[in-house]
């Protein structure tokens, strides 16, 4: 009798936690609980002040008539993001009375917060995650702290991401999923990190035609978005939107603290970096993303030029792809200032069970993680910390089985 007790409630516990019998109701208490525990954070924890001024006084040049990139200036700098994030800021401005209603903004933030929540859920049940680790979703400081107590754009452009995402795991809305990485693109240009990752998806959606097809749309929507500033100043819109040469202030990194400030800002680390994050993709390319169709890059892109459409491309291949791209563009970026963690934060998860670590060791690597984004200023050791676990999860992905099911 004991023993048959025991049986049943194993069993429970395995349907619960690692089946997808009761994905939809945890995934609707987790954003229950996400909404309260939101509200309570813009009740009681202090909002902090950092760009969103800035922001605000970017917009304000646009709307009195500037449209010179490098003539648009804020008192933490100039603005160096894309037109899309002047049009959004614009109404974020209009809804804010001119951003000095910043509750009102946190608000919508945390609407922007449960909406990416929403769209990261739906990936995970699509993409067959075990509900095990759903909670590694909603438990992080460092995330809350970006959407709605800092109100950085970041999370604003991952929004569009997941959309697009989630997009490309139906058949029926995947058309849509090149204009809606492009609207992330051009609110932050660290959504095109996705890209090689969409590309390969596209390639196997719908080989060559797709691809083309989707990265004309990626170009061309950014030209419309961005239309009064190319029109007026494209040199200047493309080189302050689009500064691929940035250098980046070591006060702020988070990821390579340990490396001292003279090679932090050395050409040849960005050359290293540079050179070991196409490196990484072409491995992707080449071993990990094949191995998810059981097949081989050779044979993938045979079809892509003879096949218009592939059906057996799962949700899973689809975000295990995507996600590995943007992942190692992240442990590979010159450097990660804290709001960059909503670049890969709502990605972990799904790539830490991909990965097949013990299962013990799924919460230990997410948790260095999470800490290393929390220490401010960075240590090396946090640093260090921080790459040894990118580390574990890359070395993880490379070594998965062959098979793409997750749960």
């Amino acid at each position: 009798m004991i023993r048959a007790q025991t049986t049943r409630v194993r069993a429970l516990v395995h349907s619960v936690l690692l089946t997808q019998r009761f994905f939809v109701p945890i995934a609707l208490m987790l954003l229950v609980v996400e909404t309260i525990l939101t509200y309570a954070i813009i009740q009681r924890v202090s909002y902090t002040e950092i760009d969103w001024q800035t922001y605000m006084q970017q917009v304000h040049g646009v709307l009195s008539g500037e449209r010179n990139y490098t003539k648009l200036q804020g008192d933490t700098g100039p603005l160096v993001y894309p037109a899309g994030f002047v049009w959004i800021y614009s109404v974020l401005c209009a809804l804010t009375n001119n951003g000095t209603h910043v509750r009102r903004a946190q608000y919508v933030f945390m609407g922007i917060y449960l909406a990416t929540q929403a769209l990261v859920l739906m990936i995970y049940r699509r993409a067959r995650v075990p509900p095990l680790v759903l909670p590694l979703l909603v438990v992080s400081k460092r995330l809350h702290s970006i959407f709605v107590l800092r109100l950085f754009n970041d999370p604003v452009a991952m929004l569009f991401a997941y959309a697009a995402v989630l997009s490309m795991t139906r058949t029926s809305t995947r058309r849509w999923s090149g204009l809606l990485l492009s609207l992330g693109i051009a609110v932050k240009m660290n959504v095109q990190l996705l890209l090689p990752g969409a590309a390969f998806v596209w390639w196997r959606t719908g080989g060559l035609r797709t691809t083309v097809v989707q990265l004309v749309v990626v170009a061309l929507s950014q030209v419309v978005i961005a239309a009064p500033f190319v029109y007026a100043f494209p040199h200047e819109y493309v080189a302050r939107a689009f500064e691929y040469t940035r250098q980046f202030n070591f006060v702020w990194t988070v990821n390579w603290r340990f490396i001292g400030d003279r090679v932090f800002a050395s050409h040849e680390w960005a050359l290293i970096l540079a050179a070991a994050h196409i490196a990484l993709l072409v491995a992707l390319a080449v071993v990990v993303w094949p191995r998810l169709s059981h097949s081989t890059l050779p044979t993938i892109v045979r079809q892509g030029f003879t096949r218009r459409a592939h059906s057996d491309v799962s949700a899973t291949e689809v975000a295990v792809v995507v996600f590995s791209a943007n992942f190692v563009g992240v442990v590979c970026a010159r450097s990660l200032h804290y709001q960059f963690y909503a670049w890969y934060a709502h990605m972990l998860p799904l790539l830490l069970v991909h990965a097949r670590l013990p299962l013990v060791a799924v919460p230990v690597v997410w948790l260095v993680i999470e800490c290393a984004w929390n220490v401010f200023p960075s240590t090396h050791t946090s640093s260090l910390a921080l790459l040894a676990a990118h580390i574990v999860i890359l070395v993880g992905i490379f070594r998965a089985p062959t098979h793409a099911k997750l749960s």
